[in-house]
């Protein structure tokens, strides 16, 4: 009697189209092979495109407008008369191209811009410094620290800023700040940094933005080594940037 129920079962799961777990295995397996041959594929043809990519410049050494196509994932265009037609709704375009200095500010048709910076390292690679900004109303800023060489990613950047010195210099001054402007800001729990990028030279000047918005002021400048970043001077007295 237990047989002819066993019996039964399958045959009933078998006329309704059931999968069995074998079925459902088999389809998750194929699934997660098809998107592991996707990735790997994905990284194959953006590796291809960097190993293929040549700088514009002679020697092949990697300057600031390769990298701020890379970072941009397009192509850059000095004014919006040089845009197509097709990308116009899209395109990128420099507002600061400087070469020479390693600076660029890019933008768009959209509210915010982007900035790229490198420095030269001892070791041959560059650090790349960016920035996405995004206003509406208010602009938030995202800062990222890269090293890279030839247009790839050797590490992670960020352990070279002085945080816990940055933190410090900002604890001890916030009280001073608070009382010089907390009073006018309308939220005065928010505060970021802000990195200067350099236009000339390598020092880098941190603000501190309270509010939104509201109030920028110089908390302190950074001075590079080609290795990582120090502090080259603490700011005390303040005024609104």
């Amino acid at each position: 009697m237990k047989r002819f129920l066993v019996v039964l079962l399958a045959v009933f799961i078998f006329s309704c189209g059931g999968e069995t777990v074998a079925d459902i295995s088999e389809n998750e397996s194929s699934e997660i092979v098809s998107n592991t041959l996707n990735h790997e594929n994905s990284q194959e043809k953006e590796t291809e495109l960097v190993e293929n990519y040549v700088p514009a410049n002679e020697d092949g050494l990697w300057q600031i407008d390769d990298y701020a196509e890379l970072m941009r994932g397009k192509k850059i265009y000095t004014s919006w008369d040089d845009v197509p037609e097709d990308e116009k709704g899209g395109g990128d375009i420099y507002e600061t191209l400087d070469l020479k200095g390693g600076y660029a500010n890019v933008t768009g048709a959209y509210e915010g811009w982007s900035e790229f910076v490198i420095w030269r390292m001892a070791d041959g690679n560059d650090l790349l410094g960016s920035l996405t900004a995004g206003c509406g109303p208010a602009c938030s800023y995202d800062f990222d620290f890269t090293v890279m060489k030839d247009g790839l990613e050797v590490r992670d950047g960020n352990s070279l800023i002085p945080w816990k010195e940055i933190d410090a210099h900002r604890d001890k001054m916030m009280p001073k700040i608070m009382e010089l402007y907390g009073g006018g800001l309308d939220y005065p729990e928010d505060d970021q940094y802000v990195f200067i990028f350099p236009q000339k030279g390598t020092s880098m000047q941190v603000d501190l933005l309270l509010g939104a918005d509201e109030v920028q002021l110089p908390l302190l400048k950074l001075k590079w080594n080609k290795e990582f970043f120090s502090i080259e001077e603490r700011y005390t007295t303040f005024s609104e940037g």
